[in-house]
């Protein structure tokens, strides 16, 4: 899969939530970690609304396409999980992606992150 590597026009960060703490009453996620800020390719996908339970929500899907890295790599130990987030565009303020799904293409190539954003209440 060939693609040029000025398509690489968005920056985004990966967030991890840290080490859980006990709040007296239950375990809640440990503050945000950026685990990097990178460049990447942004391919929206087609979005949905839905109406269920008293709740008028829309999501938004798209693809994040990034140069592969070791430490993003699904298939390797600490890789990339649904577990972690996307911050788009890289900045505090930036609206947050739950990944759904991190693929690497080709061999040590590039990493597709597919993510939804929540785009209502």
């Amino acid at each position: 899969m060939a693609m040029d590597a000025r398509r690489l026009d968005r920056r985004i960060r990966i967030e991890r939530d840290g080490p859980s703490k006990h709040d007296g009453f239950q375990n809640v996620p440990g503050s945000p970690a950026v685990l990097a800020e990178v460049w990447s390719s942004y391919r929206a996908g087609g979005g949905q609304e839905r109406y269920a339970n008293a709740e008028n929500a829309a999501t938004a899907p798209v693809v994040f396409r990034v140069r592969w890295r070791p430490d993003f790599d699904p298939d390797l130990h600490g890789g990339l999980t649904p577990n972690d987030r996307v911050r788009y565009p890289a900045t505090d303020a930036g609206a947050l992606y739950d990944i759904k799904a991190v693929t690497a293409i080709g061999r040590k190539k590039w990493i597709d992150i597919a993510a939804v954003r929540r785009v209502g209440r």
